[in-house]
């Protein structure tokens, strides 16, 4: 693919309506992998270093210009799960309290 600066710029050129994201990734990570296997006495350190620049350059341009989503806004239904009644428990007096708790200690079914 790219093994300098220009030649990376007319790939990028020739291709990114082609190529994914993804794939510019993964080729610019060949490329850093390369440039880490390499010396820099190497004749093609040089232009891969370039070649890296650019398709760092071409990535974050590409970041920068895909918009990012809105949020969704979000309404809770704060309502009740289940629906309420009109009518209300009958209240029951201390006594009967009293009575109803003995019962139920009685049959075992506290």
């Amino acid at each position: 693919m790219a093994t300098n600066g220009e030649s990376a710029r007319r790939w990028l050129e020739e291709n990114q309506e082609k190529v994914s994201l993804e794939r510019i990734r993964q080729i610019r990570d060949n490329i850093s992998s390369k440039l880490q296997n390499l010396d820099e006495s190497d004749d093609t350190y040089t232009g891969l270093l370039e070649a890296l620049d650019v398709m760092d350059n071409h990535l974050l341009q590409e970041e920068q210009a895909s918009p990012t989503p809105e949020p969704e806004s979000v309404s809770l239904d704060l309502g009740p799960l289940i629906p309420q009644t009109d009518a209300e428990a009958p209240q029951l007096s201390a006594a009967e309290k009293k009575l109803k708790f003995q019962q139920l200690l009685k049959t075992g079914k506290l």
